[in-house]
């Protein structure tokens, strides 16, 4: 999970910024913005502005989850489900500008009168005082008006990751139920917050987004977590509503459980690549589920090879078997490793065939 993070912080950084000298009617600097060309039409152009005071923010959440796959799947899975409220093709996104550092540590003490945590005595499966709530991450929607950015909605994440009263992992894991009706509580008590507290004063009639992540539960799962509630409100609190969404590692009994064709085609895959590797080699997948179908799929690749031509060879293995293997049709990346450098990387968007690239 690391190399993949690596990876995937590598490309972001090679996205480039051009500079915008329009002021925000909501932020009075101005905002440097990308156009995100090199991306496909499900991500945001993103709009930085010049003093943003998010820093401490990123901080926290990059110590709570920067180890984890839910640092990747928290932000851009709360983009994915903004994106059907606030288009890719009409808004920009930035980070969250509004909630606070100190206004979110308030929110994760049980004391306070922004808690959202469970009241002291509760008790939830047999935890005695349990910590739900560890993070809440914000994005900001805006449009591009004539003297800069105006802001059209906001998305939130409340991450529900159980602790004991001290703040220690579980010994046993908490049941999906015990989740989602934590969940539905802590939406209407966010919600509530919004409207009451003076840091969102000023946009606290903006269109929000509410969402709740499960976390990785780490005793028992190495792959990301995934959202399980969403909550529109625009004048008022809105329906709750479930979101069907998994992460899954292949080759584990969970994913033959949801999906044994793609189980079974990426263990054949994974047997022609042994086959035709003259030492040890193998493969992992990370596939993402939405309503269970299968959308995207990243795969690590560790070969020992002593040549660049044996490297070549495995690597046309791996693409061709993705290429004519798979029964579904879905975004799959794959990070070729020999002897723990990466070498190349193999990319198939849905729809097209895949396409390699050697690092070096």
């Amino acid at each position: 999970m690391r190399k993949i993070l690596s990876c995937l912080l590598v490309l972001m950084m090679l996205v480039g910024c051009t500079s915008n000298d329009d002021s925000s009617d909501t932020n009075t600097t101005s905002a440097d913005s990308t156009t995100m060309e090199s991306f496909d039409d499900s991500y945001y152009k993103i709009v930085v502005f010049e003093d943003s005071s998010t820093s401490e923010l990123r901080e926290s959440f990059y110590t709570d989850y920067g180890d984890t796959g839910d640092f990747i799947s928290i932000g851009r899975g709360l983009q994915i489900l903004s994106a059907d409220y606030f288009s890719t093709s009409s808004y920009y996104m930035s980070e969250g500008q509004y909630l606070s550092l100190a206004l979110k540590d308030e929110m994760m003490t049980r004391s306070s009168d922004y808690s959202l945590q469970p009241a002291s005595g509760t008790v939830i499966e047999d935890v005695e005082n349990p910590i739900m709530v560890q993070n809440v991450q914000e994005q900001d929607y805006y449009t591009k008006g004539v003297n800069g950015y105006d802001l059209k909605g906001m998305s939130f994440s409340i991450i529900i990751d159980p602790r004991d009263s001290s703040n220690a992992t579980l010994e046993n894991t908490m049941s999906d139920s015990a989740y989602e009706d934590y969940g539905k509580e802590v939406i209407e008590t966010f919600y509530n917050i919004i409207q009451t507290h003076e840091d969102f004063e000023d946009v606290k009639d903006v269109p929000i987004l509410i969402t709740v992540y499960q976390a990785t539960d780490l005793t028992s799962s190495t792959v990301g977590g995934h959202y399980i509630l969403e909550c529109y409100c625009d004048g008022s609190l809105g329906v709750i509503n479930e979101v069907d969404q998994q992460t899954v590692l292949f080759t584990s009994d969970e994913a033959e459980e949801l999906d044994s064709t793609t189980y079974d085609e990426f263990v054949t895959i994974k047997t022609n690549l042994k086959d035709a590797a003259q030492e040890a080699a193998g493969l992992v997948g990370t596939a993402r589920y939405v309503d269970g179908e299968i959308q995207s799929m990243v795969i690590e690749a560790n070969l020992n090879v002593k040549t660049s031509t044996e490297l070549m060879y495995l690597t046309s293995i791996i693409a061709d078997g993705i290429d004519s293997k798979f029964s579904y049709d879905f975004d799959i990346k794959v990070l070729v490793y020999s002897q723990d450098e990466l070498q190349a990387i193999i990319i198939k968007n849905k729809g097209e065939s895949s396409q390699s690239e050697y690092l070096y």
